[in-house]
C-alpha cells in the first residue's frame, strides 16, 4: 500500500515539474532596431551601426567638399576599387561600399561603372561592349571613369590595464584617372573601448 502511495506521489511530483518548466518556457521575442539608434547592440569591433555612420560621414565630406564640381560631365562616371582591409578582423567591407555606391548614384551626380572595381553581377561595361559590337559590327566604345574611389580599414589597439581600447580608421580617397591627382581624401575614426573583469571605471 505504501509502495502504491509513493509511486502515485513520484508520479504527481514528475507531472508538476514537467508542468512548471513548461510554464516557465517562453516564445523567442524579436524585434525590429534602428541599425544607427541606441539600442543597435555595441560590441567590441564594428557593428553594422558604426558601418552606417562612418559611410554617412565619408558621403556628406566627398559631396560638400567640392572635389566633384569640375567633373568633366555629369552625372561623372566613378570606378570603386576594392576595400583594403589591414584590420585583424574578418569584415565583409562590401557593407560600407555598397552604402557608398547607393547614396553616391542617388544624388544623380555620379554614375558607378562596373568596369573596375567591385562591380555587380550583372553584364558590365566591357561585356556590353563586346555584345553591341557582335550585334552591329561596329567597335563599340567603353566609357573610361573619371575618377577612382579607394578605400582602407587600418585598426590600433591600445591597452591600459584591463581596458583595451580598439581605433578603427576609415581612410578613402577620390583620385582623378585623367592626372592621377587626389582631389580629395578623408579619414574617420572609431573608437572602441572594452573593459576587462575586475576593472574599476574607465
Amino acid at each position: 500500500m505504501k509502495q502504491n502511495i509513493s509511486s502515485k506521489l513520484t508520479g504527481l511530483l514528475a507531472v508538476g515539474a514537467m508542468l512548471l518548466l513548461s510554464g516557465c518556457e517562453t516564445e523567442t521575442d524579436t524585434r525590429t532596431v534602428d541599425a544607427k539608434g541606441p539600442q543597435a547592440i555595441n560590441t567590441s569591433a564594428i557593428n553594422s551601426q558604426d558601418w552606417a555612420n562612418a559611410a554617412d560621414q565619408l558621403i556628406n565630406s566627398l559631396l560638400s567638399g567640392g572635389a566633384l564640381a569640375n567633373a568633366p560631365r555629369t552625372p561623372a562616371i566613378l570606378a570603386v576599387d576594392r576595400v583594403i582591409n589591414n584590420t585583424q578582423l574578418m569584415v565583409d567591407t562590401d557593407l560600407l561600399i555598397k552604402k557608398i555606391r547607393v547614396a553616391l548614384t542617388q544624388t544623380g551626380k555620379i554614375a558607378i561603372t562596373n568596369t573596375l572595381g567591385l562591380g555587380e553581377h550583372a553584364v558590365v561595361a566591357s561585356e556590353a561592349a563586346e555584345l553591341e559590337e557582335m550585334q552591329s559590327g561596329k567597335k563599340a566604345k567603353v566609357l573610361v571613369p573619371d575618377y577612382t574611389l579607394y578605400a582602407k580599414l587600418i585598426q590600433q589597439s591600445d591597452k591600459n590595464g584591463k581596458v583595451t581600447q580598439n581605433t578603427y580608421s576609415f581612410q578613402m580617397s577620390l583620385v582623378q584617372v585623367k592626372t592621377g591627382l587626389t582631389v580629395w581624401e578623408e579619414e574617420k575614426q572609431i573608437a572602441k573601448q572594452t573593459k576587462g573583469p575586475g576593472a574599476i571605471g574607465w
